[in-house]
């Protein structure tokens, strides 16, 4: 965990986050076999996020779901886990752990700040608490995933540098 801005009425930390990639038809048994694995049930409404005090769990579309480790685990734990899944022959699961950068952002302006940045409409009532969306952020594609008071903002790794560069670009607006 790195702080990274924390001015103006916004905190923005950057996460060492885990992350798989599952993919399924979210019926009974696809439902059962993630419970067992995860003790929590997947989302079944697109756009719906679950959390406990362990994970965040999204469901981004029909078919997929991403499921984000809040506290840093073993790899070969979320390999086993990724086996287990990926013995159901209806359920197709990959780490994405390294291939993205994960920062929270927080603060009561975080969504104006945010906003400059991207023409995403942050009200409740277009984007409520436990949902997430995907849309640009600095011209990034990004998921954002929404939680009470915090987003979770999680992009390809690969723009790390440049998505830093432009949160830093704001502070000196």
């Amino acid at each position: 965990m790195t702080k990274l801005i924390s001015t103006h009425g916004v905190d923005i930390t950057q996460k060492n986050f885990q992350q798989i990639l599952i993919r399924g038809d979210g019926r009974e048994q696809f439902n059962q076999v993630i419970n067992k694995e995860i003790t929590l049930q997947p989302p079944s409404k697109n756009l719906e996020v679950k959390t406990n005090d362990k994970f965040i769990f999204a469901k981004n579309s029909f078919d997929q779901w991403t499921l984000v480790y809040l506290f840093e685990q073993d790899y070969k734990k979320i390999l086993k886990i990724i086996s287990n899944l990926n013995s159901n022959d209806k359920i197709l699961a990959s780490d994405y752990s390294y291939g993205q950068v994960y920062f929270e952002v927080s603060g009561k302006n975080k969504n104006e700040f945010l906003n400059k940045l991207t023409q995403f409409d942050f009200r409740e009532k277009k984007f409520p608490n436990f949902s997430m969306a995907q849309t640009l952020i600095a011209r990034i594609d990004c998921y954002i995933y929404k939680l009470n008071e915090k987003y979770i903002i999680t992009c390809n790794k690969s723009y790390e540098d440049y998505f830093k560069e432009r949160l830093m670009d704001l502070i000196n607006l």
